[in-house]
This record gives C-alpha cells, structure tokens and sequence, in this order.
C-alpha cells in the first residue's frame, strides 16, 4: 500500500488512493488461494525461479492448479519441492510439475517451452510474463547502450515472444490469461531509469493491443503492479537507501494471491487494464459496471 497521502513518495502512481478506499500491503482472506478450485488448469509463469515468480508459482499450487510450468534460467530443484510441500499443506494434489530452462529474449528458447507446455500438458490457460530486468541508475548519457537495451529485450521482447508462441495455445482454453508483470514506474518520470520505465510503459500498449487482436478470441490480458516489494532485483531490502524504506513495503504473496483472485473466474471486463495488487479486489469487483461505462480516470490503463 501507498504510504500516507501526502507523504514523500517517489513511487506515487495514478489511482493509488483513488480507485479502491481500502488498499492492502499484505494478503487478505478474499484473495487466500485456498479457497479457489483450480484443478484441471495449467500456468505458465516466466522468471520464476525466484522473488515474485516464485511466489505466483507456489501460488497456484495452494490453489490446487493440476499443472505448472516454471520458466527461468537458473536451478528449479528446490522450487519443485515447494510446491508439492504447499500443495500437500493446503490439501491440494501436487501438480504436475515443469522446469523449463527458459531465456525469454531468444525465440527458439520460448517457442520450444511452449511446444514442451502443449505436450505435456495438452493445455495452457494462464501465462504470465514475470521476468524483467531493473538495470542500473545513471542518467541517459552515462548509460551502457548494451545494458539499456538489454533490459529493454528481457522487460518488452520476451513478453512478446512469450504472447507470440504461446496465444495459439491459449485461444484452446475456455477462459484463458496473459498476464503481463509491470510497475507503477510506467506510468512515472523518475530520472536515472528511463530503460526500465519506457520498458514498462510499453508492456502496458502492448497488452491492450493483445486484447485488442485477441480478446474477441476470448484471451483477457491485462497488466499487474504488484505492489512495491524489496524483490531481489531491488537488493532486497537490505539494498534500499532510507529515502525508499517507508514505500517498498508490500508482500511477495500479495500480487501472487491478487493473480489467483482475479483468474479464479472469467473476468473480461479486465481485458487491456492496468491493476494495482494494493487495491482491495472485491472493492474493484464491485465498481466493475462503473468502470467499463466510464473509463473515466485517467486512461484505461488505470480506474
């Protein structure tokens, strides 16, 4: 949740104390992956060997999904075990589950992760772009041009080579999601950044240009936030400088549960929009009529 209005707050976002009146730093009992039945489903999740990827994985196991796909390049072994422990601790069948050695920014990598999904799992109806690079501080013309457009590679080329292989797969589904993992810092002008941010900013577009192409096809996608978490990218929260300390506060499960919460069900009222994990998800159900007649704040990226 956003520190209080009116505080210092370098992260403050369109809609952050606007859209919903409660907003959350923790998980809460209505997005709780227990109580959803996700048996049959099959998820994909890219970087997610680690941090909020991770956590989205081991959140689908407690909601009972009956396959998961990990992508990431680094060792799974240990993930592998954690999800059969959550699942067996919340009662569920272990999935079946997959460690697909994945580089999200070569095509032949991606592609063949979704031919291995399709066989082995004969389906896929949730796909979520977790995995992005931050990249260092410094302003445009102190900037390595290899790093910048590195990040701009992982952050916006691989969600696309992931929609890219994997939509034809999805459109099988009766309700499936692409999900794209962005920040608040696209919609923000904080300097020294400005690979990350224009890579973000983008990743919104383009998710409503897949809803755009196919959401007639039954494909919602829309993009998340989180919430301001001390992942590993940031250094954990041993790596933040006292100035941040008050704003990156919220938990890895929040935007983990907030996922099952809204995928629990179709939702395609969702399609193209931004979401903030903070704010409170049955508040937002609850003004869904409101928000598809007006679109009034902001743009459509925001409530």
């Amino acid at each position: 949740m956003p520190p209080p209005r009116g505080t210092q707050n370098i992260l403050e976002g369109p809609g952050d104390y606007d859209v919903t009146s409660i907003v959350h730093s923790d998980s809460y009992a209505a997005i709780d992956p227990r109580q959803f039945d996700f048996s049959g489903k099959a998820v994909f999740v890219t970087g997610a060997s680690r941090g909020l990827g991770r956590e989205m994985v081991l959140a689908y196991a407690r909601a009972g999904a009956s396959f998961i796909a990990a992508g990431a390049r680094s060792d799974m072994s240990q993930l592998a075990k954690d999800v059969s422990a959550v699942a067996a601790s919340a009662k569920r069948n272990a999935p079946k589950f997959l460690q697909i050695d994945l580089d999200v920014a070569d095509p032949n990598s991606v592609q063949e992760a979704a031919v291995t999904v399709e066989r082995e799992f004969g389906r896929c109806d949730i796909v979520i772009n977790n995995a992005g690079l931050l990249g260092t501080h410094g302003g445009i013309a102190a900037t390595d041009p290899e790093e910048w457009w590195n990040i701009m590679t992982v952050n916006l080329r691989g969600p696309y080579l992931v929609a890219r292989s994997f939509l034809p797969l999805l459109v099988k589904s009766p309700n499936p999601y692409i999900i794209q993992v962005t920040s608040v810092a696209a919609h923000l002008l904080n300097p020294t950044l400005t690979a990350y941010q224009t890579s973000k900013a983008s990743l919104l577009r383009f998710t409503q240009l897949i809803h755009a192409e196919y959401g007639k096809q039954g494909v919602t996608a829309f993009a998340i936030h989180p919430g301001n978490c001390p992942t590993d990218m940031m250094g954990g929260p041993e790596g933040l400088h006292d100035f941040e300390k008050h704003i990156f506060v919220d938990s890895l499960d929040l935007g983990a549960n907030t996922l099952v919460y809204i995928t629990s069900e179709k939702r395609e009222w969702l399609g193209g929009r931004y979401i903030n994990a903070t704010w409170d998800m049955p508040e937002l159900e609850a003004k869904k009529d409101e928000i598809v007649q007006g679109d009034k704040l902001v743009n459509k990226f925001v409530f």
